[in-house]
């Protein structure tokens, strides 16, 4: 790779198994015959097998008959589909299978299967009948849990966040009201450096009273890093306020030069070696990357659809980085009567008017109404496939940062760093 990162990005998958939860979702049916079933990888698949077949016994009670004919052909569906593995992948597997009505007419029903290579373990044998497919479990492996607290400790202000998967939070921001370390009036210079003293203490107590309140309660909380300008940081630390059991999960106390919200950001400018695994990170060094190499003049940045599927084809990209508010789809459209084809691009909003304004269309070669859709695929899905045959990473950033929100509206939302400079 051209990035100095070990990662190996999940993120295909990760966009693949979203796109399919959003078919999933849309999937009912009349009665109890849509089937869920999730092997974690220490289940052996003949007990998975030994488990189907027993399932089939109890399903001959079913007193409907199509209710019973559909569950027994699912079953049976996904008996065929395990016969495909000698063992069960190292995430586990997931798999849908169901009689699909068709439209609102019982005996319309068709049998649709759909097998997942999930994004991370599954850790627990389901088997599940109902009028839906089972797909919170599903859902659970895409949630970003892991979580970093972030402290930016200054005298005067300071606030407290956290980071999770591509997103970081500022919570609340304080400012303490101190004046600077100078007599004030009439007052003793002792006297008032006591005062000050004492109101600094109340500030980090106060920070830390908060601190306890939100990350206690916070699952997945792998550590928390403390930065800010001067010795403020380490006086809140050596602070009684806060909690003990925070306390170690501190991982770094680091100098920045500044406090508050922008601290915050500086502060994770400064750790982001100690969490690679964060998206947010990873995406602010792999738009940071591909920025660097914009500006010189090596010739490894490219963007702009049709350069970016020619060098993959050519197994020049190195890494393709695509935003994942491009929404774009490839259409072709084929005549079954004289075999014409043509193809289209459409943003997703789009493809339900599109495909009824293709219905009533003719040939224009042979002017037949044979002249339908004959396939669709996302971009991000058609470069990705490329890429994933070429060895090459792929990247999906969100659009929620400021250099996800160039990659989209100023590159159209894909770009890619380059293994060599092409001369084409």
């Amino acid at each position: 790779m051209s990035t100095d990162e070990p990662h190996k990005s999940n993120d295909l998958k990760v966009y693949r198994t979203k796109k399919l939860l959003e078919e999933l979702k849309s999937k009912k049916g009349f009665h109890t015959e849509l089937i869920s079933l999730y092997i974690p990888h220490d289940r052996k698949l003949s007990d998975v097998t030994n488990y189907l077949k027993n399932e089939i016994s109890e399903s001959q009670n079913i007193k409907s008959k199509l209710t019973r004919k559909n569950v027994l052909d699912g079953i049976s569906t996904l008996l065929g589909m395990l016969k495909n593995y000698r063992d069960v992948p190292e995430n586990g597997i997931v798999m849908f299978a169901g009689a699909i009505p068709q439209n609102n007419t019982p005996g319309t029903e068709r049998m649709e299967k759909y097998i997942v290579d999930p994004p991370e373990k599954i850790k627990t044998f389901r088997y599940h009948c109902a009028s839906e497919f089972l797909l919170w479990p599903l859902e659970e492996t895409l949630s970003n849990k892991e979580t970093y607290g972030l402290i930016s400790i200054g005298r005067k202000e300071s606030a407290v966040g956290y980071i999770r998967g591509n997103h970081m939070e500022v919570v609340r921001e304080f400012t303490s009201g101190l004046h600077g370390k100078h007599r004030q009036g009439g007052q003793s210079q002792r006297r008032f450096e006591r005062l000050q003293e004492e109101g600094e203490l109340y500030f980090y107590r106060k920070i830390s009273a908060e601190v306890n309140q939100l990350f206690l309660e916070m699952e997945e909380l792998h550590g928390i890093f403390i930065g800010g300008p001067g010795p403020s940081k380490e006086k809140f630390v050596s602070d009684d306020g806060l909690d003990y059991r925070l306390k170690d999960k501190i991982i770094d106390v680091v100098d920045l030069a500044y406090s508050g919200s922008e601290g915050l950001r500086a502060l994770v400018d400064k750790v982001k070696d100690q969490m690679e695994n964060i998206k947010y990170v990873r995406e602010a060094k792999v738009m940071n990357q591909f920025m660097k190499e914009l500006s010189t003049d090596k010739g490894l940045a490219l963007y702009g659809y049709d350069d970016i599927k020619k060098a993959l084809n050519f197994g020049a990209v190195d890494m393709l980085i695509a935003s994942e508010k491009l929404d774009d789809h490839n259409l072709k459209i084929t005549c079954s009567n004289c075999g014409y084809s043509e193809q289209k691009k459409v943003r997703e909003q789009e493809l339900i008017a599109m495909e009824a304004h293709i219905q009533e269309q003719i040939c224009p070669k042979c002017s037949s109404n044979a002249f339908n859709i004959s396939s669709k695929q996302s971009v991000i899905e058609e470069l990705g496939e490329i890429a994933e045959s070429m060895g090459t990473d792929v990247e999906i950033i969100s659009s929620e940062t400021e250099l996800g929100e160039t990659l989209y509206s100023t590159f159209g939302g894909i770009v890619a760093i380059l293994r060599y400079k092409l001369n084409y």
